[in-house]
């Protein structure tokens, strides 16, 4: 019997277009030959740093919910008179 394959997730991707000047061109070539790495993976480095030291890298607090007085428990013992 043959055994079944799971299904990748499918990543999608979208197209992101900025200008940078000749000088800050210059300075991000400068970068990625010192550090051995491609513009496009400093692009990507630069914006994930960015997003996870402003609050963005993290999920938001989910309210708890709390029991009220009102609100009887599974467990409790219902007495038959």
């Amino acid at each position: 019997m043959a055994v079944k394959r799971k299904r990748k997730n499918i990543r999608k991707f979208k197209a992101v277009a900025f200008k940078l000047t000749v000088q800050q061109k210059k300075r991000v070539d400068a970068f990625c030959k010192k550090y051995n790495t491609t513009p496009v993976t400093m692009y990507k480095i630069a914006i994930q740093t960015f997003l996870s030291k402003n609050g963005y890298g993290t999920l938001p607090k989910q309210h708890d919910h709390g029991i009220s007085s009102n609100q009887m428990s599974i467990f409790d013992v219902v007495e038959e008179p």
